[in-house]
């Protein structure tokens, strides 16, 4: 099964239409598949990934993607979602992810994208974002997401703890409603580092972790899975895969 792509990754450049209500960059849009990490994996989705990221995983799966992009118009991808079934879609249940790259990086035209889709279709959808805890998020956006992909990032992922770690964002963003911190493991040690800079300062909470096995392929993925499922049984803590890699390996726009 494929995803219905009205963007698809590595675009040719192009300048928006007109660009009266706001411009968005994005890197891909599509719908018709499923959350594939987090607390709603399995739930059908549609991705709205935006250009652009404040952090670079070694490992990450989606460099090649946010790197690149297009400007465009909230007209024209309200058009989009209308005349492809989206907006119905939507309406009906399927969640709308907000992922990157870093998509509050453009958080202030994100929050007038809501509000117009909400003026423009009538409702507001379902609303997940992925969020590295690098950036506050601002008062204006919290009411309008349902739920926090927080991925705070750990010393396997490359990044100096200067660039990756702030307390003070990470502390207040475990404070927000339904908000959940998934961490990318790639050895049992891995933890320690959970525990010594999330949990034991207070950070956040040990209902609020889930445990997601590192993998950019099938086979990168099913090296570590036994390994973290062990480590959430240990330490009592959630464990969700990485379901897009299980069932597409490393693919786009799926």
């Amino acid at each position: 099964m494929e995803a219905k792509q009205l963007i698809p990754a590595h675009s040719p450049k192009r300048t928006p239409g007109s660009s009266d209500g706001g411009v968005l960059y994005v890197s891909e849009f599509f719908f018709d598949t499923i959350q594939g990490e987090g607390i709603h994996l399995g739930h059908p989705s549609a991705f709205l990934r935006l250009q652009h990221c404040t952090l670079d995983c070694i490992w990450c799966d989606t460099n090649e993607v946010w790197r690149q992009g297009n400007p465009y118009s909230f007209a024209e991808l309200y058009n989009l979602m209308a005349t492809s079934e989206l907006k119905d879609k939507l309406k009906a249940g399927q969640h709308l992810i907000l992922t990157g790259g870093s998509p509050l990086l453009q958080q202030s035209k994100l929050i007038k994208f809501i509000h117009a889709f909400i003026d423009h279709a009538g409702f507001k959808p379902y609303i997940e974002i992925e969020n590295e805890c690098v950036l506050l998020p601002d008062d204006e956006i919290i009411p309008l997401i349902d739920c926090w992909n927080n991925s705070p990032k750990l010393e396997n992922s490359g990044n100096s703890r200067f660039n990756r770690y702030d307390p003070d964002i990470i502390r207040d963003t475990a404070l927000l409603t339904n908000s959940w911190f998934k961490f990318v493991i790639t050895e049992r040690c891995d933890w320690a580092e959970i525990e010594e800079e999330f949990l034991e300062p207070g950070l956040i909470r040990r209902n609020q972790i889930i445990l997601m096995p590192e993998g950019t392929t099938r086979e990168e993925l099913t090296a570590h899975t036994e390994m973290v499922v062990e480590l959430a049984i240990r330490e009592n803590v959630l464990y969700r895969s990485r379901e897009h890699i299980t069932l597409w390996n490393k693919m786009t726009g799926i």
